[in-house]
């Protein structure tokens, strides 16, 4: 897997990551860690694009949820306290982060993880961009 990072100026500057390979456990880790920096960096608008992305394994779901959360605001510690709130349907991430371009298979298993929710899908980087 390969990720590639442009950050493009705007009314609201953007990075746009592209993603080529395949999404899997073995590298998720490597898409959040890369979403999180870029968050920090400080872009707070992320373009996703899935255009050469073959594959979406379940963990490559769970880490495009975790970008989802991260984006949203949502803090990513670990701790056994059920008061948190529960942020399972939290819908902000639709202001921060798009996708780009989803290979069929990729957009079906979206669509079937329920990640649709949390991400607006585009098909050309510029409306993407004046999304934002």
């Amino acid at each position: 897997m390969e990720i590639t990072v442009t950050i493009h100026e705007a009314e609201h500057p953007s990075a746009l990551m592209q993603v080529k390979g395949e999404i899997s456990a073995a590298i998720d880790t490597e898409v959040v860690n890369k979403a999180q920096e870029l968050f920090g960096n400080p872009v707070r608008h992320l373009i996703i694009d899935l255009s050469e992305v073959t594959a979406v394994s379940s963990a490559g779901l769970v880490g495009l949820h975790k970008i989802a959360l991260v984006y949203s605001g949502v803090p990513q510690q670990v701790d056994d306290d059920d008061s948190r709130p529960d942020f399972t349907h939290n819908s902000n991430a639709r202001k921060f982060v798009k996708l780009l371009n989803p290979q069929p298979d990729v957009d079906e298993a979206l669509k079937k993880a329920g990640l649709k929710l949390f991400f607006k899908v585009y098909t050309d980087l510029e409306s993407a961009i004046q999304s934002f």
